[in-house]
């Protein structure tokens, strides 16, 4: 045994950064027992640990059944290590218990000369944090005060992440398990409420709950931090008279702050926020914030809210600002967010029970419906303000979301049906643009299908040359034409769009090319033929010019030649003899064998060209339908039975 023979009032060392150890000792007493009307109360501090001042040096004699703790110099407990935060009014620093040999956490005031307030509400916030046994809630080891008068408490060492920091984290997309994190943060919610309905038990009411004072630990812990501005239900339960907290001063910022109204203005309640009393309703109100961020990933109010937006309501339902969120949670957010205390949850622990129910999997069915209708009134609205792309994005999604919470509701069913069947007035752009690109690679293979088209002219030189050529400069003009159409058709399906221009371009090729063939064999024979199967390529695809415009140059190239021929300007490739139609071709001579094959070629061709363009638009339509009628059947399979 030995004795305790230290004095009380004697002068601990200061506690100084470049001091190394914290002393401690009763003066403590001094702050509680300076207030009017509070009695002097016992501070279970270190000095009533064992007969003596003890070390972490544990000896023990072999086969002895008693521990000697030896004696350490008085004031050389905690020795100080590295900055671990601070808050608007303390800082907290690492510690190491020479005591015990465990890291702790030692939080001070950071103030260099602390107003008598900042004292009592530091104490005041040891001792409220003291008294809450709980889990979540960072015990209390000690609370003493150094030489210079300014007290300090000692807490258990926290290992985690805050809450506000991993929230920001799944905001900057940094967290790659978003769905595994937000499930985390609310079981954690869920543990929270249940601390804080502790507190509630012990007539203390926080007042300045969010995400940064809520600690996910490493291994599963969830912890309440930052009880300074706590308070009390109860003036009698308060071991410290509270400063007078009926301020009017709005804050501006995220910090909490001393001399203005105490707590957060993202996340206080309308009663508080407007300065009057809060009880466990404003707790109720801050968690059903932190709940909507957790869901959200989005702060319900913004950081510099002042009074005059107390009493503003804030849409507090998830899904508006995140489509995906959870109706249950929409409904748990709406009624904790209430602007009334009394249509608040009548606990945190009823609030984390909800929560807590909708982790476990279980489906309210009449919150469900009674949200869908919500959102069948939201489509009505929408659709009665308006037709333009906008209205129908909002009543659509609306509409989908009805249906979505009820799949039974055949209200729902039948906005979805009317707005999927009756087209808008305009299309809108984004339809256009999806549109233009299938256009383009439809076009796209039909230019390529083209290309090897053009070969087809290059098909009839050998039996052109077979029957005899007068004037070779025709022969030529074709292969060049050929060559220079093809080269172009090519270039086209190579670019990104189709300009209007280039088609009328390469229709010019092609109404030379009829123009040249007319010439050769005459314009009543071949040329209407070949006109109209060039003519049909174009006008299977509307990016291939205004058919008007393409309809003009092919007509041109067979009636220009002829109009010259009638009109006496060109030599005629026809006359007529005693009834009989002969062909006399300025440039060729017809000999049997190669003429009657070389237009039984020509026959073929074009009933293969023909067949294969016009089988090319049939099966593309085919399969526009057929998409069609995959999407309506998707959509009859969402839509109830009775409907259908």
């Amino acid at each position: 045994m030995v004795d305790d023979d230290r004095d009380d009032d004697k002068q601990r060392p200061a506690f100084r950064p470049e001091k190394t150890r914290l002393g401690m000792g009763p003066e403590i007493r001094r702050i509680l027992e300076g207030q009017a009307g509070v009695t002097e109360r016992p501070f279970p501090g270190p000095a009533s640990v064992g007969d003596g001042p003890v070390t972490n040096r544990i000896e023990r004699s072999p086969g002895a059944t008693e521990v000697r703790l030896p004696a350490m110099g008085e004031g050389e407990r905690y020795r100080i290590g590295a900055l671990l935060g601070h808050g608007g009014m303390g800082e907290v620093l690492l510690a190491t218990d020479e005591y015990i040999g465990r890291e702790v956490a030692v939080k001070r005031i950071r103030a260099t000369s602390p107003s008598a307030e900042e004292l009592q509400r530091f104490v005041r916030e040891a001792c409220l944090q003291g008294r809450l046994e709980h889990p979540a809630v960072v015990p209390v080891h000690d609370l003493a005060i150094d030489a210079d008068g300014k007290p300090f408490f000692v807490m258990k060492k926290l290992a985690g992440t805050d809450m506000h920091e991993l929230l920001k984290r799944l905001r900057a997309g940094d967290e790659r398990d978003e769905v595994g994190q937000r499930r985390r943060m609310l079981r954690a919610f869920a543990d929270v409420c249940l601390a804080v309905e502790f507190a509630h038990s012990r007539g203390i009411i926080h007042r300045d709950l969010k995400p940064a004072n809520i600690m996910l630990g490493d291994f599963g812990e969830v912890y309440v931090l930052d009880w300074g501005v706590a308070g009390t239900l109860h003036a009698e339960d308060d071991p410290v008279r509270p400063p007078s907290d009926q301020f009017v001063l709005p804050l501006e910022s995220g910090e909490t702050k001393v001399g203005t109204v105490l707590g957060t203005p993202a996340y206080m309640a309308p009663e508080q926020l407007a300065g009057d009393r809060a009880g466990p309703a404003a707790d109720i109100y801050a968690l059903g914030c932190i709940l909507f961020e957790i869901v959200s990933g989005e702060p319900l109010h913004p950081r510099t809210r002042a009074i005059g937006q107390a009493l503003t309501l804030a849409d507090a339902r998830p899904s508006q600002r995140r489509p995906d969120a959870p109706p249950e949670l929409d409904a748990i957010c709406l009624r904790a967010t209430a602007i009334e205390a009394e249509e608040r949850f009548p606990s945190a622990r009823a609030l984390g029970a909800a929560v807590q129910a909708y982790l476990d999997g279980n489906r309210d069915v009449t919150v469900r419906r009674e949200l869908a209708q919500h959102h069948i009134a939201d489509a009505r609205a929408a659709l009665a303000g308006g037709e333009d792309q906008e209205h129908r994005i909002a009543a659509m999604r609306a509409a989908g979301r009805a249906l979505a919470l009820d799949p039974t509701s055949t209200e729902a069913a039948d906005l979805v049906t009317h707005i999927m069947l009756q087209p808008p007035r305009e299309v809108p752009a984004e339809v256009e643009s999806h549109l233009a690109q299938l256009e383009t690679e439809t076009a796209r293979s039909q230019g390529r299908l083209a290309a090897l088209s053009m070969l087809g002219y290059l098909a009839f030189v050998p039996f052109i040359l077979w029957t005899g050529i007068h004037q070779p400069l025709y022969v030529l003009a074709i292969i060049v034409l050929v060559a220079i159409g093809g080269m172009h058709v090519f270039t086209l399906t190579r670019r990104e769009t189709i300009s209007t221009g280039a088609v009328y371009t390469n229709a010019a090729i092609n109404g030379l090319l009829i123009a040249i063939v007319g010439r050769m064999v005459g314009p009543i024979i071949v040329a209407p033929t070949l006109a109209v199967t060039t003519l049909v390529a174009y006008a299977s695809h509307p990016l291939f010019g205004r058919i008007r415009i393409v309809w003009l140059i092919i007509a041109l190239s067979v009636l220009g030649p002829w109009v010259l021929e009638l009109a006496g300007v060109l030599p005629p490739t026809y006359y007529y003899d005693a009834g009989k139609l002969v062909l006399s071709s300025p440039t060729i001579t017809f000999s049997q064998a190669p003429t009657d094959i070389a237009f039984a070629l020509m026959l073929v061709t074009f009933l293969s060209v023909v067949a294969i363009l016009l089988r090319t638009v049939a099966n593309r339509q085919r399969d526009a339908t057929r998409q069609l009628e995959l999407h309506a059947w998707h959509l009859r399979q969402i839509v109830p039975t009775s409907v259908r």
